[in-house]
């Protein structure tokens, strides 16, 4: 699936319908919410069922469909909580409750054309559940495709940023791709903070790519959340202030998502032009990971759903493109020696090489990366470990540069 974000210029009327029906979608989101918690409903048949009373007791105007999109939001919010808590004891229930002051965001489901909207071209109309009452959008130009059409559409989505940036999200399944790579050639992925993908195959040289910290922009959101929080609150300043911190905000965010973007497109590339058919990444669990590391290194890590993010293009992208994806559990991949097998190293994040055996030393994240294609029960070479010798003692490693076209250049 591929999503494509657009910018909506409202005049008042579809401002104000749009508005009511993210208030009536609040509404109901937070009704179900109180009987799921105080009431201790978890039959998710049950909610379901409630939805549908309350949407027809209360006269919502709000379509059938995104009604049950918004009861499915909450389901999935209760089934990630309880999946969670059998890891850690430390998550909490979805317990807050969605402010009137805040847009709900809300979803239409395609649903053969029975969803509630239609596209015609640059054209989008909602119906607003009463007898041929639509309310239609006059999208960019630029928007009529043929990739986003009636038998590729599958959602709709209505958000706000700020006060008055409204905006629609499509999203739309892709074509597969007719490539036929072989499966035989793989890439492993050991992912970091300090590199974000750490990459061995059998075919082609091990590289590494190095993270973007974004460090001025970290800077100046640090200082306007200083200057912020010197403010009373809700007051003009701090109103001014805010605007200004959120503003930097998802700056930052687009440019997390714009060098992943970038990464991970190009790591497919890679696996086309090598006719590499399989892609194993490390599964990863961010919260371990930050609870690990040092202030100092989680930073990046913390609440910006880094890692996950990649992991999801990486995911989307090799589909698209024909390529297996495979997830493994990469727990004390990096201790381990890739030769023997045993856990012979120090997990201490300052030790940024490790000696496999006598004469060959390579950095602890690529020895992370061939312990993930040998955890990849599809993966299994006979003489492994006199291939991986031969492999390792001729490798220059090398690291890619996102910011100069992602060129390519070996350091010894």
């Amino acid at each position: 699936m591929k999503s494509l974000k657009i910018k909506l210029n409202l005049d008042y009327r579809q401002k104000l319908v749009l508005e009511t029906l993210a208030n009536e979608h609040r509404k109901l989101y937070n009704f179900l919410l109180d009987k799921a918690k105080n009431e201790s409903i978890i039959d998710f048949s049950e909610l379901n069922e409630l939805y549908k009373d309350y949407r027809l007791e209360n006269n919502l105007t709000i379509n059938s469909k995104s009604a049950q999109n918004t009861c499915k939001s909450l389901i999935n919010n209760m089934k990630s909580y309880y999946a969670l808590k059998k890891k850690d004891d430390s998550y909490k229930f979805p317990h807050r409750f969605k402010g009137f002051e805040f847009f709900c965001t809300f979803t239409l489901d395609w649903n053969k054309g029975n969803g509630g909207f239609k596209l015609n071209k640059n054209v989008l109309s909602i119906s607003l559940n009463s007898y041929n009452n639509r309310l239609y959008f006059e999208l960019p130009k630029i928007f009529d495709k043929d990739f986003i059409n009636e038998d590729t559409i599958k959602t709709v989505t209505f958000k706000r940023e700020d006060e008055n940036n409204y905006f629609v999200i499509f999203v739309y399944s892709e074509k597969q791709s007719n490539l036929n790579l072989n499966e035989q050639k793989f890439i492993s992925i050991d992912l970091g903070i300090n590199q974000i993908a750490t990459c061995f195959s059998n075919i082609i040289d091990p590289l590494s790519i190095e993270n973007s910290k974004f460090n001025n922009v970290e800077r100046r959101i640090e200082k306007l959340q200083s200057l912020r929080d010197q403010k009373k609150k809700k007051s003009n300043k701090y109103i001014k202030m805010n605007k200004k911190f959120k503003k930097i905000k998802r700056k930052l965010t687009n440019k997390r998502k714009d060098f992943q973007h970038k990464v991970s497109t190009k790591i497919i590339d890679i696996c086309k032009e090598n006719d590499i058919g399989k892609l194993i990444v490390g599964d990863i669990e961010t919260k371990k990971l930050v609870h690990n590391y040092m202030h100092g290194l989680n930073k990046s890590t913390q609440n910006s759903g880094a890692l996950s993010r990649f992991k999801s293009f990486l995911e989307y992208k090799s589909k698209s493109a024909n390529i297996d994806f495979h997830k493994v559990n990469e727990a004390y991949t990096s201790q381990m020696n890739c030769l023997t097998g045993k856990r012979e190293f120090n997990s201490d994040l300052s030790i940024r090489k490790v000696t496999i055996c006598e004469n060959i030393v390579i950095d602890r994240d690529l020895n992370s990366a061939i312990n993930i294609a040998k955890r990849d029960k599809a993966i299994w070479l006979s003489q492994i470990n006199d291939w991986l010798s031969n492999k390792l003692a001729n490798h220059q490693k090398m690291y890619v540069d996102c910011y100069s076209n992602l060129h390519m250049s070996k350091i010894y």
